[in-house]
């Protein structure tokens, strides 16, 4: 053999064995998304707050690297899509909260400038997970909510596709949140509605209900709000899991009570968080969350009910009182 063909076929091997390896790596990858999706089950039963919550970013970064190996494999995106989700809300806009409570401005704008791009990188996971599953969002959302409705009535049949769209909508209706000042991330919110309605549709039981929440969420911060009609969608988020959630009961006691001007109310449901015994422990992290917070908003109690102003607070996703203010 000359020394040509001889350099040919073993450019050939490196070549096939390269082949090989990225097409085991890719195997490996996919096997592990599945045990890492199991994980997370396990981390969010975890009693132990800053335990559980230092693990999230390590996580992030590993799930980000496996979707490089791997970039078309949906149990991925989902799994990473939720890890941001959580960490943003969990962490990073607790620790906004916790220094805008002592005062601390300049640390509360950076978290929240942090939660704002976490939330943006979980956005665009979501609508790339949407556009694995099927073709033509893009034409969809062009074509207005009610096209992106269809789209979705269309393409989302499937009781398993009910995850994606809620994790997607969530991920889209908090980077709405983080970008009040940006009118035209605002006024995508309709579409952040269909994701989480067709979700509901297809199975209203994912993360205890937290479909009805967000809805809830919005219906009582948009403007004008019906408030009637958006305690309908509490009751039915928080039903939904027999008060066994505590998220639905501190955000329905923070925007719901808060708006209606209801400290009664307020403080039953923020106290009912505080004294709620384990009865989730396969949800005990996003309860411990919510206990933390509770204890910090029933500290401002008296900062979210002055005398004639609760409605003046500002809330999430609620762009209201500003344009109230622009047009007076």
């Amino acid at each position: 053999m000359s020394f040509h063909r001889l350099r040919s076929a073993l450019a050939l091997l490196a070549l096939t064995l390269l082949a090989s390896a990225c097409d085991i790596s890719a195997i490996v990858v996919k096997g592990a998304a599945k045990t890492t999706a199991r994980g997370s089950i396990a981390l969010e039963g975890h009693w132990d707050y800053e335990l559980a919550t230092a693990t999230m970013p390590n996580s992030i970064i590993q799930l980000e690297g496996m979707l490089v190996i791997v970039p078309d494999e949906p149990r991925i995106v989902t799994t990473l899509l939720r890890a941001y989700v959580g960490y943003t809300y969990g962490v990073v806009e607790d620790l906004a909260e916790d220094a805008e409570f002592r005062g601390d401005v300049s640390v509360g704008e950076y978290h929240r400038e942090r939660a704002k791009y976490l939330y943006q990188r979980a956005k665009d996971l979501g609508v790339y997970l949407l556009q694995l599953e099927a073709d033509g969002m893009e034409e969809a959302v062009a074509g207005g909510v009610g096209a992106f409705e269809e789209w979705l009535r269309k393409s989302f049949k499937k009781k398993e596709h009910a995850e994606m769209l809620l994790w997607a909508g969530y991920a889209w209706g908090n980077w709405i949140n983080g970008s009040k000042d940006n009118m035209a991330a605002v006024a995508d919110l309709p579409y952040v509605k269909a994701l989480v309605q067709r979700s509901l549709e297809l199975d209203d039981t994912i993360f205890y209900g937290a479909g009805y929440l967000m809805l809830a969420m919005i219906a009582t911060n948009e403007m004008g709000a019906d408030l009637d009609a958006a305690r309908a969608l509490w009751d039915k988020a928080i039903a939904g899991n027999g008060r066994r959630a505590l998220l639905p009961l501190l955000n329905m006691g923070r925007h719901y009570a808060v708006k209606r001007g209801d400290r009664d109310l307020f403080v039953s449901l923020m106290v009912e968080v505080l004294e709620a015994p384990d009865l989730l422990p396969e949800g005990r992290l996003s309860n411990m969350i919510a206990k933390r917070r509770a204890a910090r908003y029933l500290a401002q109690v008296d900062e979210f009910f002055i005398p004639g102003g609760g409605d003046d607070l500002e809330d999430d996703l609620d762009v209201e009182d500003e344009e109230n203010e622009a047009e007076n």
